[in-house]
């Protein structure tokens, strides 16, 4: 007998979610004639690691590549709360009280040149707020204000919080680090968002509670 973590009905909602999803993006290819999008899913109590749902593509009976937990993408916009926490980080090393979710960084346009690469990105409205907290460029995902953040804070640091947490390969210390221009599995983003909720502390993500046979509990110390 095998007692997981999973949560019936959040597996239900989950697999639902995604078949609902799915189905509007393959509206969107259908009209540019690509192929058909895949997809993952994954859902976790934070505070114990323990997966509610787990969703590793469109159909397992089309494909068994379990892609929450294999498929390689770039984050994008969830590595962003990562970089405001190098930067806090950063201030209390230095035992700085003067960055705080009410600093300001400006979400203003402007191209960057590092590693003999120019790179020029942009908000995804194509607009600009100027001045703004911190608070408000991670609250409204402004890419440019989050840039100067990690600007301030140093590539470097921001990329070497994320090796610090053990997940994944470490991304390097360029600006595009910034807005998650590197690769990563899912399952790697929800065991780093872990970290918010524990105070600093990662919480391994799990899918078995116990195994039992003839009423013996076989559950491995590794499961």
């Amino acid at each position: 007998e095998v007692y997981t973590t999973l949560d019936l009905h959040l597996q239900r909602v989950a697999q639902d979610a995604v078949r609902n999803g799915l189905i509007g993006v393959d509206n969107q290819l259908a009209k540019r004639k690509r192929g058909k999008a895949e997809a993952a899913l994954i859902a976790v109590d934070p505070r114990s690691g323990e997966i509610l749902a787990f969703v590793g593509g469109r159909s397992y009976n089309q494909s068994q590549y379990d892609r929450a937990v294999l498929s390689r993408r770039q984050p994008g916009s969830v590595f962003k709360p990562f970089v405001f926490l190098a930067a806090f980080e950063q201030a209390l090393a230095l035992e700085r009280h003067d960055i705080t979710p009410a600093s300001i960084t400006l979400d203003e346009q402007e191209t960057f040149e590092f590693d003999d690469q120019v790179w020029t990105p942009e908000n995804y409205e194509h607009t600009y707020d100027g001045p703004i907290t911190y608070r408000h460029a991670l609250a409204h995902s402004r890419n440019l204000g989050t840039i100067h953040v990690a600007q301030q804070a140093g590539y470097d640091r921001v990329a070497a919080l994320w090796k610090s947490l053990g997940v994944g390969n470490p991304p390097k210390a360029y600006p595009s680090i910034a807005l998650g221009v590197f690769e990563a599995t899912p399952l790697e983003i929800a065991t780093a968002y872990t970290l918010f909720p524990n105070g600093g502390w990662i919480r391994p993500l799990k899918e078995i509670l116990q195994i039992t046979r003839g009423g013996k509990d076989i559950t491995r110390k590794d499961a």
